[in-house]
Order: structure tokens, then C-alpha cells, then sequence
């Protein structure tokens, strides 16, 4: 008897083992199509039909019929979506229920009716509803915008920190591995930043004192040039009444001449309410000035308070210790 080839052989098995496939394939598209066509509606009155069946069965244990339970459908929804509703179970339950004591036969029941009403609330929550496809637009639109969208590639100033940060990653990691071998490092370094940290103080510190001084030099400065500028204009004043021969005046503008600049070199704070004899009591008795203010300040207060006329001996002996006191 002539054998098979390997070739013939391996023909067959295939040809066994693709005819399993095609019997069931063939019982699934039979099953599909035995199922009833139904629409949402009519899968809801069902439910209800069930429940009202679970709700009976619990009271009177010959109400458990499962002949009442209608034939699995296929539920077809708006969109070209649907669904397969099987109620085996409901069937079994009914009919395990009928022989059950009633304690036992009320809690399947319940059971039942819980599942019956979660049915009913996945039936009744529309997947296609206006609102839900405007709020899944607005959803989308917000998805789509750039700080949503991720696939981007990264700019180039992103790249460049992250190889910044991946850089100090590494440096750190290779001074706590250092660290860790050579445990003297950490307290060099906490030394070091407070070493740091002070000698940064310290020129804060004097930069900020030198810019005190010079902005106190800078003020001095100004000052000492307003002075001279006011003593110049009592001096101006005082040449052109003594060239029209009003030297009372011209004494007068010389002795005030005179306070200003004593006044410039901080022997007493500016005060116009001070009378001659008190600008003389700020003075030491012992330094070379008080005789020079002390003379002029009696010939100026004769002139002057004192209403007598002045000529131009008078006009030239004021300014002879103007000049005396600018040069002691």
C-alpha cells in the first residue's frame, strides 16, 4: 500500500482543522441572526416587564414563571450602534427562585430587581444627545490647543535647559558621590560659602559706607559753593550801596557777609532768628575769631540798631574784618 507525501498529509490537517472554524463562525452569524430586532423603546418596556416579574415572584413563589421571560433582542440605537440584551439569567433566577423558602427568595429576587434598575438607567441616559455633542466639540477644541499638544517637538531654548539641568544632574551627583568618600568635603564647603557669604558682606558694607562719603563730600561741596555764592551776593550788595553812598546799608550786607561764612565752616546751624549777640556766644571766647565778630558786630549793631549815619571810614573798616575773618 503506497503511503501519503508529508505534502498531501499536511493538505488534510489543515482542511480538519479549518472546519471547526467555519461551524462556528457559521453558529455565530446564525445566533446573531436569531436574536429579535428591537429598538431602545421596546428594550425598556421589557425591562420594566422583568422587573414587575421579579417584583411578583418575591411575593408568591407561583409567579415565578420563567416562560414570561421574552427572547433576547438586538437592540439597535440611533448612530448605527447597537447591542446584544440577553435575559438568561433572568430565567435561571426566576426559575431557582420558585422552589426557594421565601427569606432566600426575596433577597434573589432583589438581587433581580437591582440589576433590572441599573438597565433601565443605562437605557435611559442617551448617548446622543445635543448637549453631549457640544460639550464633546468644546471638548475637542480645548484638547487641540498648544498647551494641550504634546507632540510637538521641543524649541530650541527647551532643549538647551534641559541639557543645562541634566548638566548640574550629573555635577551634583559627582560631588555627593565624592562626598560620600571623603567625608571632610562637606564641612570645607559649608565654611567656604560662609567665608563667602561674609566677605560679600564686608564690601557691601564699604562700598555702601563709601558711597556715604562721597555722596556727605558731594553735599559738602554743594554747599560750601551756595555759600560762597550768598557771600558774593552780600558783598555785590554791599559795593553798590557804598558807590551810591548808602553805607549803612553797605555795613549792614558786610556783617551778614560775614555770618554766612562762619556759617560754612559749621560754627553753628543756619538760624535768622538769632540775634548778634548770640551768634557771638556760640563763638570760644579763646579762639582768634570771637575778637574780629565781636568788633564788627559792635560797630554794625551802632549802625545799624542803633540809627547812627555811616560814612565811608565805616564802609571800609567793615570790610577790612570781613576779609580778616574769611582769612583766620
Amino acid at each position: 500500500m503506497r503511503r501519503p507525501s508529508p505534502a498531501t498529509a499536511g493538505v488534510c490537517l489543515l482542511l480538519l482543522a479549518a472546519t471547526p472554524l467555519r461551524a462556528a463562525e457559521a453558529q455565530a452569524t446564525v445566533s446573531e441572526h436569531a436574536l429579535k430586532p428591537s429598538t431602545l423603546v421596546d428594550y425598556t418596556n421589557e425591562l420594566h416587564t422583568l422587573r414587575s416579574l421579579a417584583a411578583a415572584c418575591s411575593q408568591n413563589a407561583s409567579a415565578c414563571d420563567s416562560k414570561q421571560v421574552g427572547t433576547d433582542e438586538h437592540v439597535a440605537l440611533t448612530g448605527k450602534s447597537s447591542f446584544d440584551a440577553h435575559f438568561a439569567w433572568m430565567s435561571d433566577a426566576l426559575s431557582s427562585a420558585k422552589s426557594l423558602p421565601d427569606p432566600k427568595r426575596t433577597a434573589l429576587m432583589a438581587a433581580a430587581e437591582q440589576q433590572l434598575d441599573d438597565d433601565l438607567a443605562d437605557a435611559q441616559a442617551s448617548p446622543a444627545t445635543p448637549e453631549f455633542a457640544r460639550a464633546r466639540q468644546q471638548a475637542n477644541t480645548i484638547l487641540a490647543s498648544r498647551e494641550f499638544n504634546t507632540s510637538t517637538a521641543p524649541s530650541l531654548r527647551d532643549q538647551i535647559i534641559a541639557m543645562l539641568y541634566r548638566w548640574i544632574d550629573r555635577l551634583l551627583g559627582h560631588v555627593v558621590a565624592f562626598g560620600s568618600r571623603s567625608p571632610w568635603v562637606g564641612p570645607l564647603i559649608e565654611w567656604g560659602l560662609g567665608a563667602l557669604a561674609c566677605a560679600m558682606l564686608l564690601v557691601w558694607a564699604f562700598r555702601t559706607v563709601r558711597r556715604q562719603r562721597v555722596r556727605m563730600q558731594l553735599d559738602n561741596a554743594r554747599r560750601i559753593e551756595q555759600t560762597d555764592e550768598r557771600v558774593l551776593n552780600w558783598i555785590r550788595d554791599a559795593e553798590e550801596y557804598a558807590v551810591g553812598g548808602r553805607f549803612r546799608d553797605a555795613v549792614h550786607c558786610l556783617y551778614w557777609a560775614s555770618i554766612v561764612t562762619l556759617e560754612a565752616r559749621r560754627l553753628w546751624q543756619p538760624d535768622r532768628a538769632r540775634t548778634p549777640r548770640e551768634y557771638l556766644r556760640l563763638l570760644d571766647p579763646a579762639s582768634a575769631i570771637a575778637p574780629l565778630l565781636r568788633r564788627q558786630t559792635s560797630s554794625f549793631e551802632t549802625i545799624w540798631y542803633g540809627l547812627r549815619p555811616a560814612a565811608r571810614p565805616d564802609y571800609d573798616n567793615a570790610l577790612q574784618l570781613h576779609h580778616q575773618l574769611r582769612s583766620a
